[in-house]
């Protein structure tokens, strides 16, 4: 067991598919090592077995491990063994850990375990949950986060209520009307929580979510009850696609402009099938470089992040991850169509290494503490 005096910090983020955890978990793990000197470690975390984040974090030169198939709840012991052989391998000052973006209930299925069975070997930090500034308002007006009624509400609705640092990001790219209109909003859904405004994006705000890791303790605040079979219902109504592909061309091809396409396909084909868009994001690694683009719904527009100087190239390896509000067949068939179309654009093939969609399994947490036992 590790000396009281060595625990390192657990700091869970969590919140709801692309509200910018994996932007903010890089900018901390940057600012914890430049700036505070900690030895940082990542857990990543999702349905597929290829993630996209967990490439990046690598790419950001950190040491990570991932979970896949199923969220951290349902893969506690897992968990577990990963943090517990990354404490006796790396001996980390901080572990940022990022669980799937519909996962719920971080409170009764991990906090509480943890603090309750091996609180001799990590010290968690308050419970971080993010929310898109820029689309949390308008979901609101379309589902009723307060009545919570529909699934999809219902487990965005549930992960507000069990934050205790609510972050609310994105701020960039919001005037102070809406800025003010969400946190009151977040205000009636978890009086309790501890505000703080971010851009990950930009580097905004993060020094105040550091001093939160750093000093901050979870305080054990109220938490609601889960709602299984909404919560199931939530999870299953979001297919889920995993992709894996080669990219060759025999000429060469502007890899920045190939992935922002391919996603600007994939969103017109989803619209046109009045799908909902929880996060599509893709990347590309090209001998050289590395591109990253994702989206959060239909009418907003492709983020694409990668190097200011765009090199022409004639190979790479394609990843996509999407969870999307369709079956599992029918987005399969829109990314397929997407990447066929910009692969005749743009002259390449795509060798398939391996592409699945399907349905999550429903979850079933290994430990769940209600806060009744607090």
């Amino acid at each position: 067991m590790v000396s009281v005096f060595m625990k390192p910090k657990l700091v869970l983020i969590g919140g709801f598919l692309g509200s910018g955890k994996t932007t903010l978990l890089l900018r901390l793990g940057e600012a914890l090592t430049n700036e505070h000197g900690k030895r940082v470690v990542m857990i990543t975390n999702d349905q597929g077995e290829v993630l996209v984040d967990s490439v990046i974090a690598k790419d950001y030169g950190f040491e990570t491990a991932e979970i896949i198939r199923g969220c951290f709840c349902c893969n506690f012991q897992i968990f577990i063994k990963h943090a517990q052989k990354i404490l006796e391998e790396l001996r980390p000052d901080v572990i940022l850990a990022e669980p799937v973006g519909s996962c719920s209930g971080l409170m009764p299925t991990l906090y509480r375990p943890i603090q309750e069975f091996y609180s001799g070997e990590f010290k968690l930090a308050p419970l971080i949950i993010m929310v898109d500034a820029s689309r949390l308002l308008k979901l609101h007006q379309e589902i009723n986060l307060l009545d919570a009624g529909d699934p999809i509400a219902y487990l965005i609705a549930s992960q507000i209520k069990e934050g205790e640092i609510m972050c609310i990001n994105k701020v960039d790219l919001v005037d102070d009307s809406t800025i003010m209109d969400t946190l009151s909003l977040l205000r009636r859904m978890r009086p309790e929580a501890e505000f703080v405004l971010t851009s990950a994006k930009f580097n905004v705000g993060v020094d105040k979510v550091v001093d939160v890791i750093l000093k901050g303790v979870s305080r054990r605040l109220p938490y609601p009850d889960v709602d299984m079979i909404k919560y199931t219902e939530a999870e299953l109504e979001l297919a889920w696609f995993d992709g894996l592909y080669e990219v060759k061309s025999e000429g060469s091809f502007n890899p920045m402009d190939f992935i922002k396409e391919v996603l600007e396909d994939v969103v017109g084909q989803i619209a046109s099938h009045n799908g909902f868009i929880a996060h599509v994001k893709a990347y590309l690694r090209t001998p050289n470089r590395a591109f990253k683009a994702s989206v959060t719904s239909t009418d907003s527009n492709v983020d694409i992040g990668g190097p200011e100087s765009v090199e022409h190239t004639n190979s790479g390896v394609l990843l996509v991850n999407a969870r999307v509000k369709l079956s599992p067949e029918k987005l399969s068939e829109i990314v397929n169509i997407a990447l066929e179309k910009k692969a005749l654009k743009y002259n390449v093939t795509l060798p398939k290494i391996r592409a699945e969609a399907y349905r999550p399994k429903p979850p079933k947490p290994q430990f769940y503490i209600p806060y009744s036992r607090g």
